[in-house]
């Protein structure tokens, strides 16, 4: 805790030089301040006094280094490059010693590395600053600060900030541009943490003022602040480790055995599942202590950087190292304590996520090379013809002229607009690729290339070190420039370009790709540099150690800083223009984003898929992982390829796919080129109805999920979640990753491996129903791992007790199943309750939410009755075919214990009298205690209208 500038007392322990900062009561007399002043003199200043006199130095006139004698497990690299002998080792200051066991290193930090605190700690208006001295130790890779400054700032009572800068000269950080950071102006009030301080060498420990849990503690490394080499260690509360990505993740919790993960935007396929860097760069984890709260910290750097995950020794806590090679350490720690309240703390810092179009919650389906026209028109009519719902298709790089982004090849696919139109026609939607890359050639008739003409003349592109030429690379178009999408000229040029191209091709969303950026030979057609940005003193453990390859030159220059600093950001600015560019084509409607590369708080702008894996098991099975980690990072509009990108499917991994599929938040089947088809209309009809089945659950459900994006988007909780999310005490929760929720109330179990027909499920304790049958799982199964029937043409799906979701009557799109009467499913908890909540706006209006022109309603049911209480009407409230002017046709309550005899159900508006529903439309099972109620379309129970049903 802390106390208000003028109300603090500190405390010290010579012996452990900490202090720390804890409430006193008010009002104390002024000799007693002064005495609080005299024991901060003598608990700070004079210790560091007393250590700096009494150090030992070597020959070389360093500090002699003090080895560690604890536990190996506690070590911390200090040759983290590789290639240390003991010679080398030493020469940097460091300890040596070969570890017992595989894992530890030999070459590792003494306990007198880092820096010390200089004139005692300042109070500011927020909280803390400290100035550090550089101890008197070998540099790892040249440029250490001697001098640098932390600040802390007690931001809220659930966020606290600690910067670690270098206060003589400004260093490269994140611009505003690409992410707004909140600004606190006054000091939280009730803070849920503790701060303890360390002088020599300095660190810092927070820890959770109810249960003393480690949030943070940077004494297990030393802190290093070099040029070009930053690195601290910290603790955690547990071995619960979630998040850090972009990567495969086999496993949703971390592996802490020694794993280094490397964060560096990449064109990399995740199909290796190794520890490659991949798309996106987010160094944000999430931690659940061992009581089953939890907590968040997020580095705020673009630089590229490794953590390494350490088990720490038994009697101690885990260990996280990060190493940087740029910029500032810049963390911001969320206290929670439930997980959700970690992703709408962290979400609220770096921005909430979209509320995508309704439409973009459909089936979508995709493919890199079409061949031309008539083979994509055989392609929609067959899966139109099948009967899946299907809402979206896609438009990969083959419908390009020459791959050049804004044309289209008015041969092989002559009548492209017609075939748009016809989409549209059927309720259907068109997204086309875009990618960075703009080919510096003439068109195929020898005209210009308006977008490369006009780029020149605006100079969008991202200069060679020089500042003044373009960098030339080669992409698909052949050679090519890369827009500097952080320049605002950028911006402008590159909307005009999208306006432009929708009056020829009226596409509906946009999906940008290759923007790592991805280029096809090392750096630039005449290579890069030999300067410390292409060659810095330490890489990361990033695919091929080196820096430029498979991208641009890191000496290159853009608008936000060299390459060097803002490469992880390029897909995420290009996220930012596309936007911007998608509001001037759609000024009234949402559209959709789909991008590749992400970084923090992407989300705002764009979803984002799991890029080109392949057609295996194995993949399939990680999907549910990455999508998971995505739902930490902010970026819930998230999906895998369904069937996979790479290699053949076969018709039993699809049909398992399509089934996981139907339940990711983006739903796209998409493959490669150079393998099969894989559309589902190419199986057997069996294949087909089981894919027809699970699309039209996923259609019926559709209501609930979209109201689970609005939760998403003004309060940052997630959409897909695992059970831990829910069940955060429940310990067994904290490995299932093979099973996810939407939002809280529906759980899905998917077969995940060939020639299986049972799935083993984990239903926490609280009552599970079967979603298509409303029975309640089978025999003593709460807390259990249950084995459960899944034939080829079933998925699992269970509702949690204690749960109210909307529904809607399904369709081929989701322009004729919006028009469709509504439903409910009630599922009721041990206490013969639920409640749930519905979101309804038009679909696709930009401003809805801020307009208020949705309705809203919330649901809560008991053993006698069932209430819709409505709470916000669209404006001008609903008239004959209006959005909002539907009914609910069905409700549906499971686990209801009713009396014998034909239940009397009645049901009309809550403050008004209640009509009677006819017992043809009423079933009652007794064995299984479920209630439906159907055909209730005539009994006008509008959606806009506060409700009342009673049974009984």
């Amino acid at each position: 805790m802390y106390q208000k500038q003028d109300d603090y007392d500190e405390f010290g322990d010579q012996s452990l030089m900490l202090t720390e900062y804890r409430p006193r009561r008010k009002n104390r007399r002024p000799v007693l301040i002064c005495f609080c002043i005299l024991v901060v003199f003598l608990t700070i200043v004079i210790p560091v006094a007393i250590v700096v006199s009494n150090r030992r130095h070597g020959s070389s006139g360093f500090v002699a280094p003090e080895c560690p004698s604890a536990d190996e497990r506690e070590r911390v690299d200090c040759y983290p490059e590789g290639g240390a002998s003991q010679s080398r080792c030493e020469a940097r200051g460091c300890c040596w010693g070969q570890p017992s066991t595989q894992g530890p290193p030999s070459c590792f930090y003494p306990v007198n590395h880092g820096y010390e605190l200089v004139g005692g700690l300042q109070r500011t208006p927020l909280g803390y600053k400290a100035a550090l001295r550089r101890l008197n130790t070998p540099a790892m890779y040249g440029g250490d600060m001697q001098n640098i400054e932390v600040t802390v700032e007690i931001q809220q009572d659930y966020r606290l900030h600690v910067k670690v800068s270098d206060p003589k000269r400004p260093r490269y950080e994140v611009p505003e541009a690409a992410l707004k950071r909140p600004l606190a102006t006054t000091l939280a009030e009730n803070p849920l943490y503790n701060l303890t301080f360390t002088s020599n060498p300095f660190s810092l420990k927070v820890t959770r003022n109810s249960t003393g849990a480690t949030i943070f503690d940077t004494s297990v490394g030393k802190l290093t602040f070099g040029d070009q080499f930053l690195s601290v260690s910290t603790r955690l509360a547990s071995s619960n480790l979630y998040g850090l990505g972009e990567h495969v993740h086999r496993r949703y919790r971390h592996d802490l055995n020694w794993k280094t993960w490397p964060f560096f935007t990449r064109d990399s396929s995740p199909a290796a599942g190794n520890s490659d860097n991949l798309y996106g760069q987010h160094p944000f984890y999430m931690c659940v202590e061992e009581d089953g709260n939890a907590n968040g910290v997020f580095l705020l750097n673009s630089n590229a950087m490794d953590v390494t995950l350490q088990p720490g020794a038994p009697d101690s806590a885990p260990i996280v190292t990060y190493r940087v090679i740029g910029g500032v350490l810049d963390f911001y720690m969320f206290l929670g304590p439930s997980p959700e309240n970690v992703v709408q703390q962290y979400t609220e810092m770096i921005g909430r996520s979209i509320m995508p179009a309704y439409w973009a919650l459909g089936f979508q389906l995709s493919r890199w090379n079409y061949t031309d026209i008539n083979k994509l028109r055989r392609v929609v009519q067959r899966t139109r013809d099948t009967g899946i719902p299907y809402d979206v298709q896609y438009g990969d790089i083959d419908y390009m002229e020459d791959t050049k982004d804004f044309t289209y090849d008015a041969d092989l696919f002559q009548g492209l607009p017609d075939l748009v139109q016809n989409l549209h026609d059927h309720g259907q939607k068109y997204i086309v690729i875009l990618d960075p890359a703009i080919g510096n050639t003439n068109r195929r008739d020898g005209s210009p290339y308006l977008p490369y003409e006009s780029g020149l003349q605006d100079d969008v592109f991202v200069k060679n070190a020089d500042g003044v030429t373009d960098l030339i690379g080669e992409v698909w178009p052949g050679t090519t420039v890369f827009p500097d999408f952080t320049n605002p000229t950028t911006v402008q040029w590159w909307g005009d370009h999208c306006e432009s191209f929708h009056s020829v091709i009226p596409y509906d969303g946009l999906w940008i790709d290759m923007n790592e950026p991805k280029t096809f030979k090392n750096g630039s057609l005449t290579g890069c540099g030999d300067d410390r940005w292409n060659y810095p003193p330490y890489v990361p453990a990033i695919k091929g150690k080196l820096m430029y390859e498979r991208t641009l030159c890191m000496d290159t220059l853009q608008y936000w800083g060299r390459h060097y600093d803002v490469h992880s950001l390029y897909g995420h600015s290009m996220a930012i223009a596309t936007h911007s560019a998608m509001r001037r084509v759609f000024p009234d409607k949402r559209g959709i984003i789909i991008t590749r590369a992400n970084f923090v708080g992407t989300g705002q702008y764009s979803g984002h898929w799991l890029g080109d894996n392949k057609s295996a098991w194995e993949d399939m099975e990680w999907s549910i992982t990455g999508m998971l980690e995505f739902g930490l990072f902010g970026i819930p509009y998230i999906g895998a390829d369904i069937c996979g990108f790479l290699l053949d499917t076969t018709e039993q991994l699809c049909q398992r796919w399509m089934q996981l599929g139907a339940f990711y938040p983006y739903s796209r089947n998409h493959n490669h080129n150079d393998f099969i088809d894989q559309d589902p209309a190419v199986f057997s009809q069996s294949m087909i109805d089981s894919s027809r089945d699970v699309m039209m659950t996923r259609y019926t459900l559709m209501p609930y999920l979209y109201t689970l994006f609005y939760h998403a988007h003004v309060a940052g909780t997630t959409v897909v979640r695992p059970l831990l999310h829910e069940f955060p005490t429940d310990s067994n929760t904290w490995d299932v990753d093979r099973q996810f929720l939407w939002g809280s109330g529906l759980l899905i179990s998917p077969v995940l491996t060939p020639d299986t027909i049972t799935v083993d499920a984990y239903f926490p304790d609280t009552p599970w129903y079967d979603y298509l049958t409303g029975h309640e799982v089978e025999g003593d199964y709460r807390g259990q791992t249950v084995t459960l029937d899944a034939p080829l043409n079933k998925i699992n799906v269970h509702v949690r007790g204690g749960t109210i979701l909307p529904t809607q009557q399904p369709a081929n799109t989701t322009v004729y199943s919006r028009k469709n009467p509504m439903g409910l499913l009630v599922a009721m908890d041990d206490s013969s309750a639920a409640s749930g909540t519905l979101f309804w706006d038009d679909g696709e209006s930009i401003d809805s939410v801020e307009r208020q022109d949705y309705a809203f309603a919330n649901f809560t049911a008991s053993s006698t009755e069932l209430l819709c209480e409505v709470v916000n009407v669209p404006l001008g409230g609903p008239t004959a075919g209006h959005w909002a002017d539907l009914r609910y046709g069905t409700v549906s309550v499971y686990g209801l214990a009713l009396g014998t005899g034909t239940p009397t159900v009645r049901a009309g508006p809550s403050s008004g009298p209640l009509q009677t529903v006819a017992t043809s439309r009423v079933q009652y099972d007794r064995d299984n205690q479920v209630l439906l109620l159907t055909d209730l379309n005539d009994m006008d129970l509008k959606i806009t209208s506060s409700l009342r049903v009673t049974w009984g």
